[in-house]
């Protein structure tokens, strides 16, 4: 019985437990960052104890984790989601390479000189997962995968220099520059990149086993992993000459030239930004799955294969947190770029232009003055809000997409030639409730639509309602503007602030859904949620008058507000 608490007390979980990293090949400047850590002591002033162990041609990381000879894994994607099944689950807890190398080199002498010269020929690859691109890329090309032989290579691209096969997989980065030290020249050799035929591939990654993320200890020795190796390519950049001092050490029959190139290729790949290190881009993943899911792979997706619990807690070290996960804003901008959400935009822009239509009609406008009315109304909102935001906003929406101009365009002509024929017709009691509830409907597009882009541009949260009252509001200012007129909603009409209350309460329910990492269904929920709100407010509004108190600047007088 004295024994006993000694025991247990052996068997708790430490941060300062040893920690083996399995690399995915052998040492070189492909793991500079880990060396530099090592050596520099970030791992050890994190309290962390961490051992590198060399990779080679027969050894496979994800294998090593699997068996228990690694409590981490450096891998890729494609490797991972092969051999995690029957419960050796593995979890992608931070991305260390941003882009890919991966490519496929082809000799001239060999017969191919074009991508489609492939077939017939044989195909040096490693099979961790190359093939699988390989494939994919044939089919791109539409070349019959039985027309090509798929062989295990040798290391260092040494089949394709001997001639034993026509094309081989490698990295930019290593086995190109080997191929020309032993003598091959570049104009022997045709490059072929599987990312130019939309082909992601997501390398180098940290993999654990999924089961050991329940333990608290073992998040925080991830945590901790990672902002040392975060430290140790910061400075790989900085002093690169070091670096290879650094890797030498490791292995003394490296070339010190080979690996200055490789470093330089690596670095090339590795986020300059240090508050990206680590991030797992949900965007190439969902392309890279549509690869690795289509109907001639078997493998479902396996369980929990990444994760942004370790991410999420490494912001938090860095005080540098945000209400919303990566994930939410990455289902946020997803739902941003489906067709029923720009069906809703449309709707919103051509609503609202229909509204500066009879503004115009109703001021004696001639056609032009229409359309510029109309264009203000519709597109002036998105206008404002992505001059705020810029990046990727700019140029504007409407001018990358047609449909929005020659939407507005139609919306003018139609309206234009129902007045003509109907003078009355824009005055009549059906038509007034039809403008009525289209701009409820518009209005509420239009606020949903500023919120989402807006976080889907990577703002602060408090941006989101801004953003929405800007865009539905904005084109109706400009419009005021334009016509000399105050515009109503600033004088006592409760309109805009519907907009704000609708982003805050998407915003409320973005936070929820930060807690359902794997599925957009919450950020859908959110969304809908936030759309039946504000219908509901601005119908009470209609219904029920309700206005700004005088004390409030409300003159208790009703108007329409758009």
């Amino acid at each position: 019985m004295l024994f006993v608490p000694l025991s247990s007390s052996h068997s708790k979980e430490s941060i300062s437990d040893p920690i083996r990293v399995q690399l995915a090949w052998m040492h070189q400047s492909q793991f500079a960052g880990f060396y530099v850590a090592q050596v520099r002591k970030h791992f050890e002033n994190e309290g962390l104890h961490v051992t590198l162990i060399e990779g080679g041609p027969n050894i496979n990381p994800i294998t090593e984790l699997q068996e228990g000879r690694a409590d981490v894994a450096v891998s890729w994607l494609a490797n991972a989601w092969s051999l995690s099944a029957d419960q050796k689950h593995v979890t992608n807890i931070a991305q260390i390479f941003s882009g890919s190398s991966l490519a496929v080199i082809c000799r001239i002498s060999a017969g191919v000189f074009t991508p489609k010269d492939i077939t017939g020929k044989k195909i040096g690859v490693w099979g961790l997962g190359d093939e699988l691109v390989v494939n994919e890329m044939l089919n791109r090309l539409e070349i019959p995968q039985t027309s090509v032989e798929l062989i295990r290579q040798a290391p260092n691209g040494q089949d394709l220099i001997d001639g034993k096969v026509a094309c081989a997989t490698t990295m930019a980065y290593n086995e190109y520059w080997q191929i020309l030290e032993k003598g091959i020249p570049s104009t022997d050799l045709i490059v072929i990149s599987p990312e130019l035929f939309g082909i992601p591939h997501i390398e180098d990654g940290l993999y654990v086993m999924t089961d050991r993320l329940s333990s608290s200890v073992f998040r925080t020795q991830m945590v901790k992993l990672v902002k040392g190796l975060r430290t140790g390519w910061k400075e790989a950049r900085i002093a690169p000459t070091l670096a290879v001092e650094i890797i030498q050490r490791k292995a003394t029959v490296l070339n010190k030239e080979h690996q200055k190139h490789m470093l330089e290729s690596v670095l090339g790949i590795i986020p300059v930004n240090p508050n990206e290190f680590g991030l797992f881009d949900l965007g190439r993943y969902q392309s890279e799955v549509n690869r690795l899911l289509s109907p001639d792979k078997v493998n479902p997706t396996p369980e929990r294969i990444w994760t942004y619990d370790i991410w999420n807690e490494l912001k938090k070290e860095d005080k540098n947190t945000t209400p919303l996960t990566q994930a939410t804003k990455f289902y946020v901008s997803s739902t941003t770029g489906m067709l029923a959400f720009k069906i809703l935009v449309y709707f919103g822009v051509f609503t609202y232009a229909l509204s500066g239509v009879l503004e115009a009609i109703h001021r004696g406008y001639d056609l032009w003055g229409r359309l510029i009315l109309a264009f203000l109304s519709g597109v002036g909102g998105g206008t404002l809000r992505d001059l705020l935001i810029g990046g990727d906003r700019l140029p504007f929406y409407y001018v990358k997409d047609l449909t929005y101009p020659l939407g507005i365009l139609l919306v003018v002509l139609i309206t234009s030639s129902i007045v003509a024929a109907h003078q009355d017709a824009h005055m009549s009691d059906l038509f007034k409730k039809t403008k009525k509830y289209a701009d409820i409907l518009g209005f509420t597009s239009l606020a949903i639509t500023g919120a989402a882009i807006s976080i889907s541009s990577n703002l602060p949260w408090f941006w989101a309602p801004i953003c929405a009252a800007l865009t539905c509001a904005g084109g109706g200012m400009l419009r005021d503007i334009v016509v000399n007129q105050e515009p109503s909603t600033f004088k006592g009409v409760i309109y805009e602030e519907v907009a704000v209350v609708g982003a805050l309460f998407l915003v409320g329910g973005l936070m929820v859904a930060n807690h359902f990492e794997y599925t957009a269904l919450p950020v859908y929920l959110s969304l809908i949620l936030s759309i039946i709100l504000i219908i509901c407010l601005r119908l009470a509004i209609y219904k029920y008058h309700w206005r700004y108190p005088k004390f409030l600047g409300g003159s208790g007088l009703d108007s329409d507000s758009h």
